[in-house]
């Protein structure tokens, strides 16, 4: 009977193990089962071939768009899924690509990175009706007459124009030579170009396109160069075909002044330079006079830029360009559609449906989503603005002019910005006042960048208590023309308003052919300090400044990295002394942010009460940040806290003689801590919220009451005959009060650690 019993045991572990696989196999299964099914979009991009850096940086900054999102629910529960394509930089692999994502389940595309993968691609896109997103390509016949192309910038006959009229109101060049491609992106860029500049002053240059490659260069540039007089030497080319262009010029004797697309305008375009001669032997041969058109450049670039390059460095480790920002405002906005595709009148709340009959139809509700961002009411934040498409697909994004220098991508000194909403300005006196310009009745503002620079050159105190903090640092302006309005600016958390007179630099002169200004201020700052993981906080001391005298249209204050000597980051790492007066906080870094101040209100003038634009004021920001140092903090205001911790879990090893300790020491430890925590918040000041050394006391003191009751009870058992019970009992309650001080140690490690 008892063999029987033995040979039965196997067969019953074996059912049972069979019920539980089969019980978690059905969970899975339901799990599976109730996961919606992502929505899908193609991306499509150059991720090999000689454009894959600009196509990976793509991707990181697409991915980010679509992490944030996902994180957040999806959209309408699902979340998003890429599926990626590489088109090699090949337009005959992207005309490839495009017939297989018309066949796939994707319900939209971003990319391409070039016009001309864009161009290949977007005939099977249309058949396929099937809506196309792209963050960078600019060749104008992309989106004409094709409804299923969108893009995220202006085309490149817009770009053209936007150069053409800089040179004229800033350069005030009167001679210019164009250089351009014969292809659908050079002759888009000619149109625009030619249509803003007077041809009486302009010679135009076509470069012959081989089988994707230029052909007699030669002559035309010859040609080119020969052209008597100093001249600007434009280049209208994609990105692709610039560094050669520059390169043939540079070696034929150029050493002027050469423009070009934005396709050259970042950092990383160098690189085609770095392994010629004549770069090894002179540093910035090619890019000396580099001037490029940008629809993005992050030393003048506002917060929502400076958080998206921040977030790009932390992921990819490298900074992004106007290409990364491009693909991120660019994802952004299909995300947005998606989630406007469920709320369309045309669809009834439906949305995208992802049934194997819907793809068509998921396609169509996205197409007309995006047609339906066409105004600011409907415009889509982006990195530097409103996004919203225009009658012909394209987002009028500004053009920014940039220029080399010493290896980095900079905002050039002065700049066009549209007017785009005139109510409330009196154009007239602006146009005498030289701040506006008109061509052709496009109006522009005529901005003056200010190249700032704040130098710490000392942090001497922080006080909580008082939210203030005392700091002494050079500050210095270098900017175009001898106009002071620029350094009119002031201190908001400048608590002595006599530490800063804009009106006396301790030096003023010229430098490099700008003004400059240098400015010391010493005194103490108003500050908001996060305490909420004090004293284990880090803190972000900021030096920030603005100017409301003249709107950001006419000023703007961008980050002299130069100066600064920066990271590519942005930030400044080096301690030199200035924060060791700082006992009990440890420098972590300073970073740097151009700001805004933003203006609704009419100032009761009567011919702001209808318009509905905003005052922006330009602003700089300095963030210092600083990491308390906690162990000193603790050695120094915690360490009886500490040895009473130690003195109340000794009581729960009293010999049952010492009944009456057991009792009073806990609630004696309770008394002195209390006192202890009032002087520690007093320290801090009144918050209105529960800090971490806060919670540290509070557990202490249930801790304490824990051993005042394992105390009463152990002698209510003992008294009962259950002494047995009482030393389980206090067992327990050791185990308890060692675990939980242990749990306590473990989490703020884990949580505060460096």
């Amino acid at each position: 009977m008892q063999g029987s019993t033995m040979k039965q045991r196997p067969i019953v572990w074996l059912a049972v193990v069979a019920g539980v696989v089969l019980v978690l196999a059905v969970a899975w299964a339901a799990i599976l089962w109730t996961r919606p099914e992502p929505i899908r979009i193609a991306f499509a991009n150059s991720l090999s071939g000689p454009s894959a850096p600009a196509g990976t940086e793509s991707l990181v900054a697409t991915q980010l768009a679509i992490d944030e999102v996902n994180a957040k629910g999806g959209v309408n529960g699902r979340p998003i899924e890429l599926v990626l394509f590489d088109d090699a930089s090949n337009p005959a692999v992207a005309r490839a690509n495009a017939e297989a994502i018309a066949d796939s389940p994707c319900v939209a595309v971003l990319g391409h990175y070039l016009s001309s993968a864009s161009l290949a691609a977007a005939p099977a896109y249309k058949n396929a009706r099937i809506p196309a997103l792209t963050g960078s390509a600019a060749a104008d016949d992309l989106t004409s007459g094709n409804e299923y192309y969108f893009r995220t910038l202006s085309p490149i006959s817009v770009q053209a124009r936007s150069i053409a009229e800089h040179l004229r109101a800033v350069m005030k060049e009167p001679r210019v030579r164009l250089v351009h491609t014969r292809d659908s992106y050079g002759r888009s860029f000619v149109r625009g170009f030619a249509a803003a500049y007077p041809a009486e002053q302009l010679r135009v240059f076509g470069l012959d396109l081989a089988s994707g490659q230029i052909g007699s260069m030669d002559e035309a540039l010859n040609a080119a160069v020969q052209e008597p007089g100093p001249g600007i030497i434009v280049v209208g080319a994609a990105a692709d075909y610039i560094a050669d262009i520059v390169k043939a010029l540079r070696r034929r004797g150029i050493k002027g002044t050469i423009i070009t697309t934005q396709g050259a305008g970042r950092e990383s375009y160098l690189k085609n330079f770095v392994n010629e001669p004549e770069e090894k032997t002179h540093s910035g041969f090619f890019s000396e006079n580099l001037y490029a058109a940008s629809s993005l450049i992050f030393d003048s670039a506002g917060v929502a830029a400076q958080v998206f390059a921040a977030d790009y460095k932390a992921k990819a480790g490298t900074s992004p360009s106007w290409v990364g920002g491009g693909a991120h405002d660019a994802a952004r906005v299909m995300i947005d559609a998606l989630k406007r595709a469920a709320v369309h009148p045309r669809f009834m709340g439906q949305g995208i449906q992802k049934r194997s009959d819907s793809k068509l139809a998921d396609r169509d509700r996205v197409r007309l989503a995006l047609a339906a961002i066409d105004s600011p009411k409907s415009a889509v934040v982006g990195l530097t603005g409103p996004l919203y498409f225009n009658a012909n697909r394209d987002i009028p994004r500004p053009i920014r002019m940039g220029f080399f220098h010493y290896g980095r991508f900079v905002t050039a000194p002065l700049q066009l910005v549209r007017i785009d909403q005139p109510d409330g300005i009196d154009l007239d006196a602006e146009r005498e006042k030289g701040h506006v310009i008109t061509f052709e009745g496009r109006r522009n503002w005529i901005q003056r960048v200010v190249y700032t620079g704040i130098d710490i050159i000392r942090v001497s105190r922080i006080d909580v208590k008082q939210n203030s903090f005392n700091a002494d640092f050079y500050l210095w302006m270098r900017f175009a023309g001898n106009d002071e309005g620029q350094t009119h600016v002031e201190f908001p958390a400048l608590l002595d308003r006599g530490a800063f007179d804009p009106a006396r630099p301790i030096q003023a002169g010229q430098e490099d052919g700008l003004s400059y200004r240098l400015y010391r201020i010493n005194g103490d700052f108003k500050a908001r300090f996060d305490l909420h993981d004090y004293p284990f906080d880090t803190q972000e001391l900021r030096l920030h400044f603005q100017n409301t005298e003249q709107r950001r249209e006419l000023i703007t204050y961008v980050i002299d990295r130069f100066g600064l000597r920066l990271a590519d980051d942005g930030s400044s790492r080096a301690e030199d002394g200035a924060y060791s007066g700082l006992q009990l906080w440890r420098f972590l870094g300073l970073n740097y942010f151009v700001g805004s101040l933003s203006s609704g209100s009419t100032l009761g003038k009567a011919s702001l009460f209808g318009a509905e634009a905003m005052t922006e004021f330009a602003g700089f920001d300095a963030a210092i940040t600083l990491r308390r140092t906690s162990a000193i903090y603790m050695l120094k205001n915690l360490l009886p806290l500490f040895l009473l911790v130690l003195v109340v879990f000794a009581t729960l090893f009293f010999p049952e003689t010492m009944f009456r300790e057991r009792v009073t020491i806990p609630v004696t430890s309770i008394l002195a801590s209390a006192v202890l925590l009032v002087a520690v918040n007093g320290q801090i000041g009144d918050v209105g919220y529960t800090v971490v050394v806060e919670e540290m006391f509070y557990i202490f003191f249930v801790l304490c009451l824990m051993t005042i009751l394992a105390g009463y009870k152990h002698e209510k058992l003992r008294d009962a005959g259950r002494k047995r019970a009482a030393v389980v009992l206090d067992h327990a309650a050791q185990v308890i009060y060692a675990g939980t001080v242990l749990a306590v140690i473990v989490v703020l490690y884990r949580r505060y650690a460096v």
